[in-house]
């Protein structure tokens, strides 16, 4: 039988995974939601589109995958997980005080129902697990670099980010405060906080407004303990092309397809992929 998958979320990121899945083979869409039902064109059946996210499992879901709003997995993540896999779309979510340790106590089910994270833009994640594995991973640091118009900030900056002429650091601290700030841009950040399990107030984050660019730029270091002497280290670096004004690359667009495809088999547990 073919997996059902529901998409929350229907901006450019949802209509894309659905374009994805009317072409392939094994999975078909269980339901489309979308915070203003009128987004949804006739493109979708009446009988796929939700109304309340709380009705979710009368289309019996097999995968509830989220590219809304950090709010769904407040609101929602773990009565989703009561019921399918999850696929949390927007890991900032998992910075607000106490949403990692629910969802986490929520994936360890004895279901086998899987909490998913997706690895966006993130460059290394298998390195990061390695280590991780392997207890080498002593800190990580992370910084992105986009377009003035493709950033939406929470704080009032001087001056201000639509006058951005040269390329300035708007964010550097501890990423918690990043994700509260800027929730629309730093998913990818989030990511590297939960895989490498340092946390959001352990992984130092940069955000830098650049007009010149013409590609979103992600940087991550990853760094041994600090025993005293020499510090292993070690640097990546991903450049994907984005039109001034582009909250997610093509590229990001296509490597969440393939997260959302793959996001099932592994149990219960959180999972990145």
């Amino acid at each position: 039988m073919s997996r059902r998958i529901g998409i929350v979320g229907y901006g450019k990121l949802g209509q894309h995974l659905i374009q994805t899945l009317n072409q392939t083979d094994g999975v078909d869409l269980a339901f489309v939601w979308n915070q203003q039902p009128p987004g949804v064109g006739p493109e979708i059946p009446t009988d796929k589109i939700l109304k309340r996210l709380e009705d979710f499992a009368q289309f019996e879901p097999d995968l509830i995958v989220e590219v809304a709003h950090p709010v769904i997995t407040w609101e929602h993540g773990a009565r989703f997980l009561s019921y399918c896999d999850y696929l949390a779309g927007s890991p900032t979510a998992f910075a607000r005080d106490g949403v990692e340790e629910q969802m986490r106590q929520s994936a360890d089910n004895d279901g086998g129902r899987g909490l998913y994270i997706p690895r966006g833009a993130l460059p290394g994640l298998n390195e990061v697990l390695r280590m991780v594995d392997k207890g080498k991973l002593g800190a990580a640091e992370i910084c992105m670099q986009k377009h003035p118009s493709s950033l939406k900030f929470g704080r009032d900056l001087d001056p201000p980010l639509s006058e951005t002429t040269e390329e300035r650091t708007i964010y550097d601290g501890p990423l918690r405060e990043l994700c509260a700030l800027a929730p629309n841009n730093v998913n990818t950040m989030a990511v590297l906080a939960l895989a490498s399990q340092l946390g959001f107030d352990a992984v130092r984050a940069r955000l830098v407004a650049d007009p010149s660019l013409e590609h979103h730029i992600t940087s991550v270091c990853l760094l041994g303990h600090d025993t005293g002497g020499p510090q292993y280290s070690l640097d990546l670096i991903r450049k994907a092309p984005a039109g001034a004004g582009a909250v997610t690359s093509t590229a990001t667009l296509t490597t969440f397809a393939t997260s959302m495809l793959g996001a099932h088999g592994q149990g219960a547990g959180v999972h990145f992929c």
